[in-house]
């Protein structure tokens, strides 16, 4: 660029365009996103339809049972009951704050 108004410009060969020597080709970043995504949701269908879904083995009181064995049955079933009703209270007092009143 020549500010001062000379056309007395001496062309360096140490001087390399700023822009020259991009590819022609560029990849969009957007559709290698989108195809990335695609790829990912057609990983994830693949792997939820392999899982199978097992039920948890629940301890009942018997009959059978001396009432030692069935105190403490029943004295588990109430520990696992309260720390669910914790988690129950703690997921819905984020709900509680979330709904308009």
């Amino acid at each position: 660029m020549n500010v001062a108004g000379n056309s007395n410009v001496v062309e360096k060969a140490n001087v390399l365009s700023l822009f020259g020597g991009l590819e022609a080709e560029l990849n969009d970043p957007l559709m290698d996103l989108i195809q990335e995504g695609n790829q990912l949701d057609q990983d994830l269908d693949l792997e939820l339809d392999e899982t199978p879904v097992t039920q948890s083995k629940r301890v009942l009181v018997t009959e059978n049972q001396f009432p030692d064995q069935s105190l403490h049955i029943l004295d588990q079933q109430l520990v696992e009951l309260k720390m669910n009703l914790g988690r129950l209270k703690f997921y819905l007092g984020d709900l509680d704050d979330l709904l308009p009143r």
